[in-house]
C-alpha cells in the first residue's frame, strides 16, 4: 500500500500528512452568507443560505437528505444571474440542468422581485439528487412560476423550439461534455429571444472552455458579454444566424 511505501522515505511521513485534505475545526465559525443573499428577500435569502451553509435537505419524498457540497453555484454567481434577470425583466427563462435547485432559486427570486415571468427547470436526474430543488417550489409557494420538467435537455429544447416558445434568459448547467454542450448552446440560441442571454456555467472545465472558444469564433450573431464572474461565459444575441452552410472558422 501507498501508506507503507511512505514511511520507508525520510521525511515523506510529514509531507503527507501536511497533504491531506484538513477538517475545519469546531470552533471555527461557519461561513456568514446572508450579506450576500439579502437582496433576494424572503423566503429565498434563508432557503439559500441554509442550503450553502450545509443543512440537510427535504426531498420530494418528504425525508431529509445529506447534500453534496460540490453541486451548487457560488453565491457571488448566483447573485450575477439575480441581477440580470432584474435587468432584463424576462418573461420567460430557461435552465438546463437544476440538481439541488441552488440556480433555480436565484431566478425564482428574481422573478418575484419583477412581479413578472415564468421559469422552466430542466432536469431528468431529479431521483438522483433526491428530488430537493423539485420540492422545492411548492414549499416557496412558487408552483404557478415555475414549471419542472424531466425531460433530458436536448428533448425539452426541441419540443419548446416546436411550440414556438422563446426565453430572454438560458443558463446551461447540464452535461458537460464538449459535443453535449455545443449541442446545448445550439440549440438554445434557436429558442433564445433578440437580445436575449445564454449563461454557459463551470467555465474552469476544460470541455466548456474549448466550447466556448468555438462560440468566439464561428457564432457572429451572438456577442459575448464581459462579467466579473470567471466561471460562466454570456452570451447575448445580437442578429440573425447569417452562415453559409460550409462555415468553419478554427478555434483555439
Amino acid at each position: 500500500m501507498l501508506t507503507n511505501v511512505i514511511r520507508k522515505i525520510p521525511g515523506a511521513v510529514r509531507l503527507y500528512r501536511s497533504m491531506r485534505p484538513r477538517r475545519r475545526e469546531a470552533s471555527t465559525p461557519p461561513p456568514s452568507f446572508r450579506s450576500i443573499l439579502q437582496p433576494l428577500g424572503e423566503p429565498f435569502t434563508s432557503q439559500l443560505e441554509s442550503m450553502y451553509e450545509g443543512h440537510p435537505q427535504v426531498g420530494s419524498d418528504g425525508e431529509t437528505h445529506k447534500m453534496d457540497a460540490s453541486t451548487l453555484i457560488s453565491p457571488q454567481q448566483g447573485m450575477w444571474i439575480f441581477d440580470l434577470c432584474r435587468k432584463v425583466r424576462p418573461t420567460s427563462s430557461l435552465e438546463i440542468g437544476m440538481a439541488y435547485g441552488y440556480s433555480t432559486l436565484f431566478f425564482l427570486a428574481a422573478l418575484k422581485a419583477n412581479g413578472l415571468g415564468h421559469h422552466t427547470a430542466v432536469d431528468p436526474y431529479q431521483d438522483y439528487w433526491k428530488g430537493i430543488g423539485q420540492a422545492l417550489i411548492p414549499k416557496l409557494r412558487m408552483s404557478d412560476t415555475c414549471h419542472v420538467s424531466n425531460e433530458l435537455g436536448v428533448q425539452a429544447m426541441i419540443r419548446l423550439g416546436m411550440e414556438h416558445r422563446t426565453f430572454e434568459v438560458i443558463f446551461i448547467d447540464g452535461s458537460h461534455r464538449f459535443d453535449d454542450i455545443l449541442v446545448d448552446f445550439t440549440l438554445a440560441a434557436q429558442i433564445c429571444a433578440p437580445g436575449g442571454h445564454i449563461v454557459i456555467d463551470d467555465m474552469w472545465m476544460p470541455s466548456i472552455k474549448k466550447a466556448v472558444s468555438f462560440i468566439r469564433s464561428n457564432r457572429s450573431d451572438f456577442t459575448e458579454i464581459k462579467t466579473p464572474i470567471q466561471n460562466i461565459a454570456v452570451f447575448q444575441l445580437a442578429g440573425s444566424d447569417k452562415r453559409e452552410w460550409d462555415h468553419f472558422i478554427e478555434f483555439a
